[in-house]
C-alpha cells in the first residue's frame, strides 16, 4: 500500500504541472490578443481625434504580424484615403473585401475611395453592397445617395437620402445632400425646407444660392447671399472675387 502512495503522487504532480503549463500559454495567447486588441482600439482612437499619422504605424504592425484582420486593413485603408495615398488605399480596401466580401464597412470605406478618384459607377456597386449589408445604417444611405449625386443623378439620389433620414434625423449633412437633389430636379420649396432643417436659415440661404446658380440664375443666387450676410455677417466673403457667380 505504501509503495502505491509512492507511485501515485509523482503522478499526481506531473499532471499538475502540465496543467501549469497550458493554463500559462493560454493566458499568455489571452495577453497576446488582448495586447493586439488595445492596439487596434488605440488606431481607432488616434484615428477618431484627427490623428491619422499616428495610426499609421499601430496598423502597419498590426497587418504585419496579422495579414488577414479585416477591421484593421479597412481602417488602414480608410486612412491611407484620407491622406491623400489613393493607390495604397485601394489595395488595402481590396485586399479586405477579398478576405472578407460580406464586410459592409470595407464596401463603404472602398466606395467613397472610387467617389473621391471619380469612378462614381464603380463606387455605387460598393455602396449598394454596404447598404444591402447593413439596411439599418443611414450614412451608408446617406453615401449612396451623395454618390448618385456626384454621378449626376439626383433623381436616384432622392430615395436613399430620404431613407437615411427615415433611420436618423439627426443627420445633418443628409438634410445638405436631399436639398441638393431637390434642387437639381426643380423641387425648390423642398430644397430650402431640407437646408432649413440641417443648416439653419442663413446656411439655407447660402445653398439655395448654390441652387440657383447650378440652375444659371446668378441674380437670384446674388440676392439670397446678400440676405445671408445680414443674418450671419460672418458668412461674408472677404473680398468679392470668392463669391459665387
Amino acid at each position: 500500500m505504501a509503495f502505491l502512495m509512492r507511485t501515485f503522487v509523482p503522478i499526481v504532480v506531473a499532471a499538475a504541472m502540465l496543467v501549469g503549463c497550458g493554463g500559462a500559454q493560454k493566458q499568455h495567447a489571452q495577453m497576446q490578443q488582448q495586447g493586439e486588441s488595445l492596439r487596434l482600439e488605440l488606431a481607432e482612437l488616434y484615428v477618431a481625434k484627427g490623428a491619422r499619422q499616428a495610426a499609421v504605424p499601430l496598423l502597419q504592425r498590426i497587418i504585419g504580424e496579422h495579414p488577414t484582420d479585416v477591421r484593421a486593413r479597412v481602417l488602414y485603408g480608410s486612412v491611407l484615403r484620407d491622406l491623400g495615398l489613393y493607390p495604397q488605399a485601394d489595395a488595402q480596401l481590396q485586399t479586405a473585401i477579398g478576405i472578407e466580401p460580406r464586410r459592409p464597412d470595407g464596401h463603404a470605406a472602398l466606395a467613397i475611395l472610387l467617389d473621391l478618384t471619380g469612378r462614381h459607377e464603380d463606387a455605387l456597386k460598393h455602396h449598394v453592397m454596404a447598404v444591402r449589408l447593413a439596411p439599418g445604417n443611414a450614412e451608408y444611405r446617406n453615401n449612396l445617395g451623395f454618390s448618385h449625386l456626384a454621378a449626376g443623378k439626383p433623381e436616384e439620389a432622392i430615395k436613399p437620402l430620404e431613407a437615411a433620414l427615415a433611420l436618423d434625423p439627426g443627420l445633418s449633412y443628409a438634410y445638405a445632400n436631399l436639398g441638393f437633389a431637390y434642387g437639381r430636379v426643380g423641387r425648390l420649396e423642398e430644397a430650402q425646407h431640407m437646408f432649413e432643417s440641417g443648416l439653419g436659415e442663413a446656411g439655407a440661404l447660402i445653398n439655395m444660392a448654390l441652387v440657383y446658380v447650378e440652375r444659371g440664375e446668378p441674380d437670384k443666387a446674388a440676392a439670397l447671399r446678400e440676405r445671408a450676410y445680414v443674418i450671419a455677417p460672418d458668412l461674408r466673403p472677404t473680398t468679392s472675387s470668392t463669391e459665387l457667380r
